[in-house]
C-alpha cells in the first residue's frame, strides 16, 4: 500500500500542478473520481489488463467511459501511464490529488470516530479545536462505532488522535502483558 502510494505521488503532484495552472482542480478532480471508479470495478480491470491491448487501446475504453469530460490533457496524462503500466495507481493518485487540492484550498477533511453519537455541541466543539489544531478550516464527518467503548478517533489525512476507550484499554493490556 505505502509502495503505491509512493509510485502515486508524483503523478497526483504533477496533475494538481497541471490543473491549478489551467484553473480546472474540479473538473481533474471529477475525472480523476470517475477514473479511479472505473479501474476498481473488478470486470473493467480485468478487460483492461489483457495482454494484447495496447496503451493507446487502454485509454480509448477510459474515453468511452469519461466521455465529454475527457480533455486532450486529461487524455495525455492516462497516455502517460498507461505507457508505464501505471493505470493500476488511479485510485491512489486520486486520493493523493485530493489531499493536495485540500492544502491548497486550506481545508482538512477530518473524520471523527465516536463510540456514541455525538451532539450538536460536542461536534462544534470538536470542529473548533481542530481548526485551532490543523490552523485551517475543517470539513468533519462523524461515523458511530460503539467497538470503541467511549471516547472518539480522529483522522485527518495521515494524522490520527486516539481517544477511545478500546485503546486506552491495548495499552494497559500490552504494559500488564510485558
Amino acid at each position: 500500500m505505502a509502495e503505491l502510494l509512493t509510485l502515486a505521488r508524483p503523478y497526483a503532484k504533477a496533475a494538481f500542478a497541471y490543473a491549478s495552472e489551467q484553473g480546472a482542480t474540479d473538473n481533474w478532480s471529477n475525472a480523476l473520481q470517475v477514473l479511479s471508479a472505473t479501474v476498481q470495478d473488478e470486470a473493467f480491470s480485468a478487460y483492461l489488463n489483457r495482454p494484447e491491448l495496447t496503451p493507446v487501446e487502454q485509454v480509448g475504453l477510459f474515453s468511452k467511459v469519461l466521455g465529454e469530460e475527457q480533455t486532450q490533457a486529461v487524455s495525455n496524462f492516462l497516455t502517460l501511464l498507461a505507457e508505464n503500466d501505471r493505470l493500476i495507481l488511479l485510485p491512489e493518485i486520486t486520493v493523493e490529488y485530493e489531499q493536495l487540492k485540500s492544502q491548497n484550498s486550506n481545508t482538512v477533511d477530518v473524520v471523527i470516530e465516536s463510540a456514541f453519537p455525538l451532539t450538536s455541541v460536542q461536534e462544534q466543539l470538536l470542529t473548533h479545536a481542530l481548526e485551532k489544531r490543523f490552523n485551517s478550516s475543517v470539513v468533519v464527518s462523524v461515523e458511530v462505532n460503539p467497538a470503541l467503548i467511549a471516547g472518539v478517533v480522529i483522522r485527518a489525512g495521515d494524522q490520527v488522535i486516539d481517544d477511545s476507550a478500546l485503546n486506552k484499554l491495548e495499552k494497559m493490556r500490552t504494559r500488564l502483558l510485558a
